[in-house]
């Protein structure tokens, strides 16, 4: 927030604390050659005086306690100098280490805020950080704040930084600003308002979003939480109304399922945290007006699906910016989005944003001056956060010193103009005023060389020669061919043989233009384009291409949309219990009939309004002669699983080296494979995942098949093949040589950043753990049943919560009714308590996460036998409560599984491993007793096979 009298001066108040505005701190660098604003909080009616530089300056606080003053134009200086701000009556304020120079406003996403450390800029970093002489670059990070109305007052928790911290800079703009160091040789200040993953929007201030005629839709979001409009307080009227219809349809929905309801958020940005503006609200509104000289900008990814709409967003942006600082001339330099994803030249990716882009810059000249980015080559397109900051930012501070400094140099690559047909050629022209001696065919050099001096360039060399990459043209089919393409005086010629009668053009737009080459003379790149008859073009204008993005996620969105799904653990080589009742189920559109074959036998089921059907086949004798299960439906769909075997079945459950040992060491390739084991098969978990809130049915695997689960047989001599340590070892030792044996092998609860400690609570069903009373778990399995609409305590807390909003609500309209500034008003509304806000429970101790993603998309399922292996994320919290909760565990078992009994064998760890834990009390089971962690489980493993005979 403000800076008090306690920083930056070693004196202490008499009475009271005089305050100033955020960016007013040690270290700061003011702006050169503009009256410079200074301002804070004192009490109503203060005078407050501000000497610096030899100027004093004096404001008397208004009514609601704030002052502000300027200051007199100042010339550089590389020279510390203190300000001392002064209250009649009151106390005094140094601010110590000032500077003057030049200060420029920096925002954006991650690759804004990426740091010099971890980036191209490194040893830029490095070298300014330890130069004898300290280079006055500093910058100054407003944390983040959203809010839904502008705020005076915003915190840094680092204050100014100095070059001595160079390494945690923004990136970029470390290297926009040591170039303009080096031009300029004043010092040069960064205001950095960045926040990783936020769309444009939330940069963006109010009322140029309102104003501007193509975004009533994030204007909307606005209104509708803000109950100072009418829009607003009609849009908590209809909320309140909605809430009270989910919370009665949830109850009748029952729970839990899979698909819950969704419930109904804050109108608006009122339910948002980075929607359109609240960050301008929280991190930028506080710095301003502090005196600067312009603002650059580097974002887009969040909003890569835009279209052309992002160049409206983008205007309201600048426009805003403008608005705020009162300079209608801000200069305004942004990059073009980066290489990332697929260098096939079909996948258009950021090219479509890229041309949103290009379309802002050509309709808003003005103090406006666009980086291409495209041509970085980067080692890894797949990834978002691009290593080369260096360039980019050389780039900008190139535009800043043509436009801004009088400095006599090229600032930006050929910019596209237009074409003309002439016969079979396209005739590409180019800005004369961006051509800077003609245009080249250019190279960087190859971003993986960067480690060698020279091999990776800014401004890029040269290459005479060389063809031109990346053009394409299209006839009237607008299907895109390769072209050749040739430099002829400032134009570019462009033909295909594919193509007599071309009418439309493209260079480098693609996702990734990988050695993009097109060149002006002074090494800067060109502009990507693509335009037909003459116009730019935008996916969302291809009807084709439209349908087809919407089949793709048809399947999301469509409830409609056709399914047949069978029980998870049902693919090819899948092993069933023998002797035991066999349940199929699975998922179809509602009222549509199955029917299933499994062997010779035919069952036949219709899918309920929940989209389930299900099936129950007698049971079988074990066998190794192969069956088949299929799946048929009426409306025309067909599962086939092929390869199933009859014998026995085992669920694994408990830590992760459950899943993440192999069966051998895989690392020496000199150890002899175990033997193979032809009837021992797996089916183990895949994803990273492991948890979740609610109970999967249909799919239990995450990364759109990458991570897909399969049955693995027990012969590690062949590729994809062989199963886990702890399933070899149990299979091992139990010994039935002549009866297939299944492991379907689970676990969950890691350690790192996030732990997840995934306790036998976190394994054990909603129906196992709601009747419990156990007294140490009461309040865990309160925030379960908040989740629970239809439960008393979600009931009470859902009309707790409707007051709180209320109200809130009622705190904005009367501040608004007295004109107060409506800073003081809440930041954000109160946030609906469902469980998962971690407030008093944390979410890893809230009973059936591991339950949900781990056991419930197989269940129910006949099984031989249950088993758990322990480490030290599955014992929760309280070692002491650990018995009764796997107690609970194992009593929960056969209703899981749909058994009359499951045998359960479990491994405990000892009392000397584990201060106070104590040994559960569970009938019938078996346990083995470890009293060390296991590096692996083969020992584990061959003990509880034993046990198992």
């Amino acid at each position: 927030m403000c800076v008090s009298a306690y920083a930056g001066t070693e004196e202490r108040p008499r009475n009271r604390v005089v305050e100033v505005g955020s960016p007013f701190r040690d270290h700061a660098i003011l702006q050169r050659e503009k009256k410079v604003p200074v301002w804070g909080w004192s009490n109503p009616g203060t005078r407050v005086g501000v000497n610096f530089a030899g100027q004093s300056k004096f404001a008397t606080a208004g009514k609601d306690g704030k002052w502000k003053l300027e200051l007199d134009p100042l010339k550089a200086s590389a020279i510390p100098a203190d300000m001392v701000i002064t209250e009649e009556g009151g106390m005094t304020l140094t601010l110590k280490d000032i500077l003057v120079g030049e200060i420029w406003h920096a925002s954006g996403q991650s690759n804004m805020e990426w740091v010099a450390g971890s980036s191209l800029c490194r040893d830029l970093a490095r070298e300014l950080a330890g130069a004898t002489e300290a280079v006055p670059i500093r910058e100054f990070r407003t944390d983040t704040v959203s809010a839904l109305y502008p705020q005076q007052k915003v915190t840094s928790e680092q204050g100014w930084k100095t070059i001595n911290s160079a390494s945690q800079f923004s990136a970029l703009s470390l290297a926009f600003a040591y170039e303009l160091y080096k031009q300029l040789k004043v010092p040069v200040g960064i205001l950095l308002t960045s926040h990783s993953n936020t769309r444009i929007e939330a940069f963006s201030q109010r009322q140029a979003i309102e104003s501007h005629p193509k975004l009533k839709v994030d204007a909307d979001q606005i209104h509708d939480g803000d109950v100072t409009t009418m829009q607003g307080r009609a849009a908590f009227e209809q909320f309140y109304r909605d809430l009270a219809s989910w919370q009665d349809e949830s109850a009748k929905q029952g729970f839990p399922v899979e698909r819950p309801l969704r419930r109904p958020e804050l109108p608006g940005i009122a339910g948002q945290w980075r929607g359109p503006s609240q960050f301008f609200n929280g991190k930028i509104a506080p710095i301003v007006p502090y005196a600067i000289r312009g603002s650059i900008w580097c974002q887009g990814t969040s909003n890569s699906n835009d279209g052309r709409i992002y160049a409206s967003r983008l205007e309201a942006l600048a426009d805003g910016w403008r608005i705020a600082w009162g300079m209608p001339d801000m200069p305004f330099y942004f990059t073009q989005m980066q290489c990332y994803g697929d260098a096939d030249p079909n996948a258009v990716g950021f090219a479509d944003i890229r041309q949103a882009q290009l379309l802002f810059f050509k309709n808003n000249r003005k103090h406006v001056g666009m980086v291409v980015q495209s041509d970085l080559n980067p080692q890894n397109p797949g990834a978002i956060h691009y290593q080369n900051k260096l360039h980019p930012g050389i780039r900008l501070a190139r535009w800043a010193l043509a436009k801004d400094y009088g400095r006599d140099i090229a600032y930006t690559g050929p910019i596209y103009s237009g074409y003309q047909v002439e016969k079979s050629k396209l005739i590409v022209t180019f800005e004369k005023d961006s051509l800077f001696g003609g245009l080249m065919s250019g190279s960087k050099g190859q971003e993986k060389n960067n480690a060698t001096p020279g091999m990776y360039v800014e401004p890029a060399k040269s290459t005479p020669g060389e063809k031109l990459n990346h053009f394409r043209i299209c006839g009237a089919d607008k299907q895109w061919h390769s072209a050749q393409a040739v430099i002829e005086g400032d134009t570019v010629v462009v033909s295909s043989s594919s193509v007599p009668q071309p009418i439309g053009v493209q260079y480098a737009y693609c996702a990734s233009p990988i050695n993009s080459n097109l060149y002006n003379k002074a090494g800067l790149p060109a502009t990507p384009f693509a335009a037909i008859n003459g116009k730019l073009i935008f996916e969302e204008d291809d009807p084709e291409k439209v349908a087809a993005e919407k089949a793709r996620y048809a399947r999301f969105t469509d409830p409609d949309y056709p399914i047949l799904q069978v029980v998870e653990y049902f693919r090819d080589g899948a092993i069933i219990q023998r002797d035991q009742p066999i349940p199929v189920w699975g998922h179809a559109n509602k009222g549509v009939e199955v029917t299933v074959t499994l062997g010779d036998v035919t069952r036949s089921a219709k899918a309920n309004d929940r989209q389930q059907w299900s099936v129950i086949f007698p049971a079988r004798k074990a066998s190794t002669l192969p069956i088949t299960l299929t799946v048929k439906s009426n409306h025309g769909h067909r599962r086939t699983v092929t390869n199933i075997l009859v014998g026995d079945v085992w669920f694994l459950t408990g830590g992760t080296l459950l899943t993440s040992e192999s069966g051998h060491e895989q690392r020496d390739k000199k150890v002899d494979l175990p033997a193979a084991m032809p009837l021992v098969r797996e089916f183990k978990r895949m994803s990273a995942a492991s948890y979740s809130p609610t109970p999967r049915k249909r799919q239990f695997e995450t990364g759109a098949g990458r991570y897909r689960s399969s049955w693995r047989t027990a012969d590690f001599s062949k590729q994809d093949q062989g199963v886990t340590m702890f399933a070899y070892q149990f299979a091992k030792a139990l010994n039935r040589p002549d009866v297939p044996q299944g492991f379907i092998t689970m676990s969950s609860g890691q350690g790192g950043r996030s732990p997840f400690m995934a306790s036998p609570l976190s394994w054990t069903s909603y129906d196992g753990v709601r009747k419990v009373t156990h007294p140490s778990f009461r309040m865990r399995l309160e925030s379960l049943h908040l989740q629970d609409p239809s439960s008393d305590i979600a009931r009470k807390t859902a009309a707790e919560y409707l007051d709180a909003v209320k109200n809130s609500v009622n705190t904005v309209l009367e501040l608004a009714k007295r004109n107060t500034d409506l800073s003081t008003a809440p930041l954000a509304y109160p946030a609906f308590a469902n469980g998962n806000n971690e407030n008093d429970v944390k979410k890893d101790m809230i009973p059936t996460y591991a339950y949900n993603w781990c056991v419930s998309p197989f269940t129910p399922m006949s099984v031989s036998g249950v088993i758990w292996v322990p480490d030290q994320y599955n014992l929760g919290y309280s070692p002491a409560d650990y018995a009764a909760e796997l107690q609970v565990y194992a009593r929960s078992l056969p209703a899981t599984f749909g058994q009359d009994h499951v045998k359960f064998i479990y491994a405990q760890p000892a009392g000397t491993l584990v201060d106070g834990i104590t040994e559960p009390s569970i009938p019938g089971a078996k346990q083995i007793i470890f009293d060390n962690w296991p590096k692996s489980l083969k020992d584990i493993a061959a003990q509880m096979g034993r046990l198992a005979k």
